[in-house]
């Protein structure tokens, strides 16, 4: 199986050199990102629950970042990867963790339209310093793979996390997060995703 047909399968693309590749070019994209003011990060805006929308620009989506007792969601992230000389785009969600806990598992869905469709099934989390980041496979950055991206309306996606612990007790949280217009349009520029 080539690396584009591994990331694919992968429901959280984090091993071997599939993960060495994506995280090389995420980390370039990130540095970038950060000297240009480009990206779509969930940096920004205030951190508690039921706080105002943090402010959309510069490619960064609008939502305040939810939480509960025990998690906070960290970050929301669309990004370009490169595989095969090829763009795809993928998913980066992080969770803080509030109070030591051991995890079992996280899984991300997107429950925007109703049915959940599952991003992120880590079956065997590691945290690093009170955090954990997960990433979906490569998806093909095209009107078919990211329809809310390329139509002419702003999206507005909903996430939910949801985290077990060590003991079985599940956490839930929901992430809306939405683009406006011009931040899809910077995004698939940005990118150089094309419809």
């Amino acid at each position: 199986m080539n690396e584009r047909k591994r990331a694919r399968a992968s429901g959280n693309a984090g091993n071997g050199p599939v993960l060495k590749t994506l995280l090389t070019f995420t980390a370039i994209t990130a540095i970038a990102a950060l000297l240009t003011g480009c990206g779509s990060s969930s940096g920004g805006g205030s951190r508690g629950s039921g706080a105002g929308a943090a402010e959309g620009g510069q490619g960064r989506p609008a939502y305040a970042p939810v939480q509960n007792e025990r998690f906070a969601v960290g970050t929301v992230e669309l990004s370009a990867i490169l595989l095969d000389n090829q763009k795809y785009a993928r998913w980066t969600f992080g969770i803080k963790l509030r109070l030591p806990v051991q995890l079992r598992s996280i899984r991300i869905e997107d429950v925007t339209a109703g049915a959940p469709v599952l991003l992120v099934n880590d079956q065997a989390p590691q945290e690093n310093g009170n955090a954990w980041t997960g990433y979906t496979g490569a998806i093909e950055p095209s009107a078919s793979g990211l329809p809310w991206l390329f139509d002419n309306a702003p999206a507005k996606l909903t996430f939910r996390f949801t985290v077990t612990d060590l003991n079985g007790q599940d956490s839930v949280l929901e992430q809306t997060v939405t683009y406006p217009v011009k931040t899809k349009k910077d995004l698939i520029k940005w990118y150089g995703f094309s419809a």
